[in-house]
């Protein structure tokens, strides 16, 4: 479930990106556009409380920030759940 709502997430960015640069016209690209700059800016706003997770995840904190801006909740949910090392 969590890879379609990724792959979802992903869709929308890429709709969004698409919308910006001119590949997509009319209210599909506006609405692309509109529904990726609130998905980023949700995301964002969990990172003031996910943040104490991030550090679980087996790659650079880095790479973590961008997953959780990416998809939020679907990457620092499972972090959340694993024990404290």
């Amino acid at each position: 479930m969590f890879l379609v709502m990724k792959f979802a997430c992903l869709v929308v960015y890429a709709l969004g990106i698409a919308g910006v640069v001119g590949l997509v016209h009319g209210p599909l690209a506006s609405a692309g556009e509109i529904l990726s700059i609130v998905l980023l800016g949700v995301h964002a706003l969990e990172l003031l409380f996910a943040f104490r997770f991030l550090h679980r995840h087996k790659g650079s904190m880095g790479a973590s920030v961008l997953l959780a801006l990416l998809f939020g909740l679907l990457h620092w949910a499972p972090l959340a759940r694993q024990p404290k090392a």
